[in-house]
């Protein structure tokens, strides 16, 4: 093992099927694989999903069989490769992409590797980055670009959803309407800002994310959309695109009603139950497309999302809310879980 690594690292588990239930547990590292990288964790995100656990909601329970490690957004530094690594070395600052396409199935052939039929996920393999240090396959890493930080560099994962959910339709000179404003809602206003947008017009009911969404450069942003409509008398045929990162059935059937004819809804969120929409209304007479987006193209929104960070079209620091030192899980858990942050960090560095 390496020198510099401690015999068992801490290592953030969900330990019981309830909600909270989240312990520190020192646990020995597997060892290093032909594939696989170990890396010394800078800095790691708190994700919708660890959500979901932290909850430990119907969606989780149906998914997940606890115990195993938690976390899945993180960038560090390279401090071991395995024998049959070749695009890494030690020192590389990297950051990965959690969803693990298998190359062969007819899925990934057609370049949609994002829904590989065998895809497997980072945050299954029983390792976890909500610690000081982690063993990764090769395949999951990219390198970080130099002008980026580490820091900035934990949260390009979800980025790339919020990014890829704006490039799924033609946001250019839009009047674009955002459901929801946690993390990857705030990232679409940004990302919408940046790809041209005339008009944003953002929904949350928590008063600190109507602010993050106002500083991130929205026009206008409600409590609610009845909010909306009451206070601006609009109905019907008035958003060119909406994006739902909410995940409440609800908020999905207002804002499928608030497209014009021909809009486009596309679902950056993952609802806990089954949603409705009146399909002969809306998709037959009015055209609307409804669409999913389930994590990044690989590699495109990679790419994508480089090159505006690169040119500074990105402005996230509004974003990034909390940082916590990993000891402080329960605080970190609570304070993402309440509303009142943007995205929660944990600073390993």
């Amino acid at each position: 093992m390496h020198p510099q690594l401690p015999d068992a690292p801490a290592s953030l588990f969900k330990a019981r099927a309830a909600p909270g239930a989240l312990s520190l547990e020192a646990v020995p590292l597997p060892e290093i694989g032909a594939q696989d990288v170990l890396v010394r964790v800078h800095s790691a995100a708190i994700c919708g999903t660890d959500l979901h656990l932290f909850k430990w909601n119907a969606w989780a329970a149906r998914h997940y069989q606890p115990p195993f490690p938690l976390g899945h957004e993180f960038s560090g530094e390279v401090l071991e490769v395995g024998s049959g690594v070749t695009r890494f070395t030690s020192g590389d600052r990297v950051v990965a992409e959690t969803h693990l396409p298998c190359g062969d199935c007819d899925q990934c052939r057609a370049n949609r590797r994002h829904t590989c039929l065998n895809l497997r996920l980072f945050s299954r393999l029983g390792r976890g980055c909500f610690c000081s240090h982690t063993v990764v396959p090769e395949q999951s890493l990219r390198k970080v670009p130099g002008h980026l930080d580490l820091r900035t560099a934990a949260i390009m994962e979800p980025l790339g959803v919020s990014v890829r959910a704006v490039m799924e339709t033609d946001i250019r000179a839009a009047n674009v309407l955002v459901i929801g404003c946690g993390p990857i809602g705030l990232f679409a206003i940004a990302a919408a800002r940046a790809l041209g947008a005339a008009r944003i017009t953002a929904a949350d009911p928590v008063p600190f994310r109507q602010q993050l969404a106002a500083e991130l450069g929205t026009d206008a942003a409600f409590a609610s959309l009845d909010d909306l409509v009451s206070r601006t008398g609009l109905r019907a045929d008035n958003f060119d695109v909406a994006i739902d990162a909410s995940g409440h059935p609800e908020a999905i059937r207002a804002g499928v009603s608030l497209l014009r004819p021909g809009g486009g809804m596309i679902i950056a969120s993952l609802p806990s139950q089954e949603v409705s929409l009146d399909l002969s209304r809306h998709i037959v007479l009015r055209e609307i497309v409804v669409r999913g987006v389930y994590g990044r193209l690989i590699d495109e929104t990679w790419l994508q999302v480089e090159s505006l960070l690169a040119a500074g079209r990105l402005q996230l620091d509004a974003i990034l809310t909390h940082s916590f030192p990993l000891a402080d899980f329960e605080q970190a858990f609570q304070t993402a879980a309440s509303g009142q942050a943007g995205k929660v960090l944990f600073d390993l560095s």
